[in-house]
Formats: C-alpha cells, sequence, structure tokens
C-alpha cells in the first residue's frame, strides 16, 4: 500500500517521543502502527522483550497479527498481548496466585441487589442503574495511593463527588446521592474482596494497585520502553493507567505510539483522554486519508458524521479508493408480509455470489435484532449456507461462509459487502423526539452504525422499515445521493414513492429511466402485458411490475411469454431483477446497459 504523506510522518518520527495517531475507520492507523514497529526492530538494537503491542481483545490480536504477516517476514519479532494476557504474563512472573475466582456481570448485579435489599431499601435507584454507576467509578477511578483501602476510597469519593453524573431522573446526582451510590459501591467492594472474588473492573482495579505498589517499590516484575497501543478508545482509564506505569520512560529509547478513533468511543464523555498516556502524549499526528472503502462508502460514512448531532467529528479526511463502482443500496420495506425480507435477502446474496464475483466470506450480515439473527441463521442452514460469527470468521478466513453478526459484537474487519439487515427504529437507536430524553442509548447504536458502515470495503446494503426508520437513515442524516433503488442500478432512492400506487410507480421507473440510462420519453411505449415497454433501434426491454414480491414460478412465467426482447426488468416494491436474452436464453444480469443505442 502506498503510504500517505502523514503515515510517512510517523515513520520517520524518531525516539524518545510519545505520539498519538488520530483518524476514522480506514485511513491505516494500525498500518502504519505496525510498519513502525518493524521498522524500530530493524534500526535499532532493541530486545523483544523491550517493546510491547497492545490490543483491547483476542479478536483485535489475530487481525493484527495478520496484517502484520503481510507487511513483514519477520514472524517472531511482534510481541502483542491484549491486555488480560500481559496481565496473566506479569501475574505468572511473580507466581501470585490472586484473581482466580471470577464472576460475570449478572453475578455481579445479583451481589449489588442484595446490598440494596439489606441496607438501603428506601433508595429510589434501580439495580441496572447502580451496577451501571459502580463499573463506572471502578473503570475511571483508582488513585495512586500505597494507604489502607479504606483511606484510599475516602478519598476516591473526594474524585467522584466533582464529576458530574446523570441522575435516573431529570438531572444530575446530588453530592448526597453520590454518597448513597459510594457507600453501596464500598459494601460490595469489601465483599468481594474479603472473598476473593473478581468481577471484570475489580480485577482491572485490583491489579492497578498492585502495580502502582510494585512501581513505587521498584518491584516490577517488568516493563517496556517501547508501547504500542492500538485503538486507545477501546481501554478504560484504569488500564490504560495499568499499562502507563509498566512503561520505562528512563530509557532513552523510550518511546509510545498510539492509535485513537474517538467516534468509536462507546463511552461517549471520552474518559481515556483523562488517562496519563494521552495527557502526556503531546504530538499527534492526523491520518487523513481513506484507503479501505470505495468512494460510495466513504460519502456515507462522511455525511452521517457530518450531519449527525450525536457525533462531533473534528476531522474532514478524504477517500483515494476507487475499487468498486457500485453505489450502496437502501430498501424501504413496507411490512405487508414476513416474508418479504428474508426473499430479498437471499435474491441479493444470489446477484453477489452468483453474477457479481462475490464470495460468501467477502459479505456480513448485520443484525440489530437478536431474534432476526437467530431466525435467518436457521433460514441459512435450511438452504446449505454456512454461518460464522465474526471471530469465527476472523479465524478461519479462508473458509467461505457467510458471516452474521449482532450489532454489539462488531469490530472493524473488512468486508467487501456488508448488509445491515434491519436499520428500524426500534432496533437501531429511537426516533427523532425520544433521541433527544435517550441520548446515551442513541450515542451507543451511533457508534454500532457508524462501526458497521465503515466496515464496508465496496458498497452498503441497508433495510429499514418505510414506518419506522431508524434516524440515522433519515434525509437530515444521511445523503441520499449516495444510494440506489437495486445493486448495480442507477436508479435513485425516494423514501416517500408510494409503490402501490402503480402510476407513481410506473413515473418513478420512467423517470429514472430517462435521467441515468440516455433514454428519451418517445422510447418509452405502453404494452398490454408490461407495464413499460422500451424500444430503442433494434433493442427492446418489457418491464413488469409486481403486486407480489417476486419469485421463481413468477419469473419463469414472465420469461416465457418475453417474446424474445433484448432484456426483461422485474420490478418488486423492494428490488428488481434483469435478464438478458443471450441465443434466446434469458441470463440474469446486473442491469440494463447505460445506453441501449451502444
Amino acid at each position: 500500500m502506498e503510504l500517505s504523506k502523514n503515515q510517512m510522518q510517523v515513520l520517520l518520527e524518531p525516539l524518545g517521543i510519545d505520539t498519538i495517531i488520530e483518524g476514522y475507520s480506514g485511513v491505516g492507523k494500525t498500518t502504519v502502527l505496525l510498519k513502525k514497529y518493524e521498522q524500530i526492530f530493524t534500526n535499532n538494537s532493541i530486545s523483544k522483550n523491550d517493546a510491547v503491542f497492545i490490543v483491547s481483545n483476542h479478536l483485535k490480536k489475530q487481525i493484527v497479527l495478520q496484517q502484520y504477516f503481510l507487511l513483514s517476514s519477520k514472524y517472531n519479532t511482534l510481541n502483542v498481548y491484549t491486555i488480560n494476557e500481559l496481565i496473566d504474563k506479569y501475574l505468572r512472573k511473580i507466581n501470585l496466585p490472586l484473581f482466580q475466582n471470577t464472576i460475570d456481570e449478572n453475578q455481579k448485579k445479583s451481589l449489588i441487589s442484595d446490598i440494596m435489599e439489606s441496607y438501603y431499601r428506601k433508595s429510589s435507584f434501580t439495580v441496572d442503574f447502580i451496577l451501571e454507576e459502580i463499573n463506572y467509578i471502578q473503570s475511571n477511578i483508582c488513585l495512586k495511593d500505597d494507604d489502607v483501602v479504606e483511606v484510599t476510597l475516602t478519598k476516591e469519593l473526594k474524585t467522584y463527588l466533582l464529576i458530574p453524573r446523570k441522575s435516573i431522573s431529570k438531572g444530575l446526582l446530588s453530592f448526597r446521592e453520590k454518597q448513597v451510590i459510594w457507600s453501596i459501591y464500598t459494601d460490595y467492594l469489601n465483599n468481594v474482596l474479603n472473598r476473593d472474588i473478581f468481577d471484570e473492573q475489580t480485577f482491572y482495579q485490583s491489579f492497578l494497585r498492585l502495580i502502582y505498589h510494585h512501581f513505587e517499590t521498584h518491584e516490577l516484575a517488568f516493563n517496556f520502553s517501547i508501547i504500542f497501543i492500538d485503538d486507545v478508545q477501546e481501554f478504560t482509564r484504569v488500564q490504560l493507567d495499568i499499562l502507563y506505569y509498566l512503561y520505562n520512560k528512563n530509557n532513552r529509547f523510550h518511546a509510545s505510539f498510539i492509535t485513537v478513533d474517538e467516534l468509536k468511543s462507546m463511552d461517549r464523555y471520552k474518559n481515556f483522554n483523562n488517562s496519563y498516556f494521552i495527557k502526556r502524549s503531546h504530538h499527534k499526528i492526523i491520518l487523513d486519508t481513506n484507503f479501505r472503502n470505495s468512494n460510495n462508502v466513504f460519502n456515507i460514512i462522511k455525511s452521517n458524521l457530518i450531519k449527525n448531532e450525536l457525533l462531533n467529528p473534528t476531522l474532514n479526511y478524504k477517500s483515494k479508493s476507487n475499487r468498486n463502482s457500485n453505489k450502496s443500496v437502501l430498501t424501504y420495506f413496507y411490512n405487508r408480509s414476513l416474508g418479504e425480507k428474508k426473499e430479498v435477502f437471499f435474491d441479493r446474496i444470489d446477484l453477489l455470489i452468483g453474477y457479481m464475483g462475490y464470495r460468501f466470506k467477502d459479505i456480513l450480515v448485520v443484525f440489530n435484532d437478536v431474534f432476526n439473527l437467530n431466525e435467518m441463521k436457521e433460514e441459512c442452514q435450511l438452504v446449505n449456507i454456512k454461518i460464522f460469527d465474526i471471530n469465527s470468521h476472523v479465524e478461519n478466513k479462508e473458509t467461505d461462509a457467510l458471516t452474521f453478526a449482532y450489532k454489539k459484537d462488531l469490530i472493524n474487519c473488512e468486508f467487501k459487502v456488508v448488509m445491515i439487515y434491519d436499520a428500524d427504529n426500534n432496533k437501531l437507536c429511537t426516533g427523532p423526539i425520544n433521541k433527544i430524553i435517550n441520548i446515551n442509548r442513541n450515542f451507543e447504536d451511533s457508534i454500532y452504525f457508524y462501526t458497521a458502515i465503515s466496515t464496508a470495503t465496496d458498497f452498503l446494503i441497508i433495510n429499514s422499515s418505510i414506518s419506522e426508520p431508524s434516524h440515522l437513515l433519515l434525509p437530515s442524516h444521511i445523503n441520499y445521493d449516495d444510494f440506489v433503488f437495486e445493486v448495480g442500478s442507477k436508479f435513485e432512492i425516494k423514501s416517500t414513492l408510494n409503490i402501490y400506487r402503480i402510476s407513481d410507480f410506473i413515473g418513478y421507473i420512467k423517470e429514472n429511466l430517462i435521467k441515468y440510462y440516455n433514454l428519451e420519453e418517445d422510447n418509452l411505449k405502453n404494452h398490454p402485458i408490461f407495464d413499460i415497454f422500451i424500444e430503442v433501434d433494434t433493442k427492446t426491454v418489457g418491464v413488469k411490475i409486481l403486486d407480489n414480491n417476486i419469485d421463481n414460478d413468477v419469473i419463469e412465467n414472465i420469461l416465457r411469454n418475453g417474446n424474445n426482447y433484448s432484456y426483461i426488468i422485474i420490478f418488486d416494491s423492494h428490488h428488481y431483477v434483469t435478464f438478458k436474452n443471450i441465443d434466446n436464453d434469458y441470463i440474469r444480469v446486473i442491469d440494463i446497459p447505460n445506453n441501449l443505442k451502444e
């Protein structure tokens, strides 16, 4: 890949500097981070054990390793860890058998519920709210203090009292409410620590306190003079502080390189910005050229970021990619039939695989509703289509399987085609009014949507209900000029079109044929069977509009009565299929030519 000017600037950075590399998905942050890592080993006499590459989870690690193998033949030089693997390495090094008894989020919630029932019956807080607030505290507040835990917690309470936090009702939490929450938190913490039980947040927080102690007493089991952190916004402040205290800045070869995409931060207040790593990294390089997405996907991302008030982008990056000429597809379903979306889904899969040269492994299907995901998985299995989740896709890249993902499981793993099966109001964000009173949920879903569309390298296919589209699809948020009616077509999107008024639909088709296919009004004629008949020199096209969804029996019947026309196009309310007459046999094609005169 040809590096941009700003990417080259990263490679020219000398050691001894802490650098932040910022940019949206597709601008090559991870790629240049890996190239910088390789360059450091090539140009400097640095031990592998002095450098570390940190990622947020195992799946991200797999992707980083695969990208690195494409860049280098030195497979043994990448010292990559997830945060949990690094902690496990540390504990093994000091032979400390702590943190073994773990509990999940539901068990943590149950313990908190018991505490609230026993001691805080008069509290108006819900268990879910208290759980969320305790998770926030443990992810963001852990002072460097070598005093006994009770004294340290008192000092940390003062920090918490000064942080604005939303109340369960309108407004902010009062000091008194915060003190009640803190009492529940300390009761919970004492309960689990006395029993050596660790949930995820307590685990990181307790380990950071251990690191603080070892740092002060010069007993650290190991540290690193060069540290790379990919996608820093995926880490909590406590996790980043763990890494910071394992970073040896006294070595003359020290350096840190951190990538960040703020728009992917699930924490809308971006608390990671308060970590030592970010505060003490004063040099920033912004990458602004998109290498991943085709122009149309890039434009959709850009228009969404510019128009979405829940996201405030500070970067304007430009796309260089021309890897695919297909525009993205937006389909509005009327939900007249339960099966209509399934039928169009399978028809488009057939088009992508059978006629456009894609393979199943090139396609990601994103679901915003778990019921839809499970239902479609069963439907695919009935027709012998193999289904993977994202983790299986990453670990089995060569297996040709369709990838299904629930919105909350998404990561930035490239797919040529991304299909969002159900971008509806109650599944992906709430409506325009509710978004004002439910900003947190909307912000979270906005990140899911951004992650989904930025994963596509060629184009998107988005399905939504016309009665309740997600507000992220409204004209005020996305430029409809970046979408078309069908894969490979030039028909523009018209969300107000009533496809059950046949005259409106015929008018819409005629307008698009004239505007985008170099036809004239005189070329469009009436016909006893077809709704529109096109005649240009020796070329003839029959256009048929169906009341019901397209199915194979209907298609075969229409083709049998085609009278040897050059092309036949069959529309239903959601998409259309095109057939070309080749040696008196109708073969499916993507679309009619731009100019029938040629």
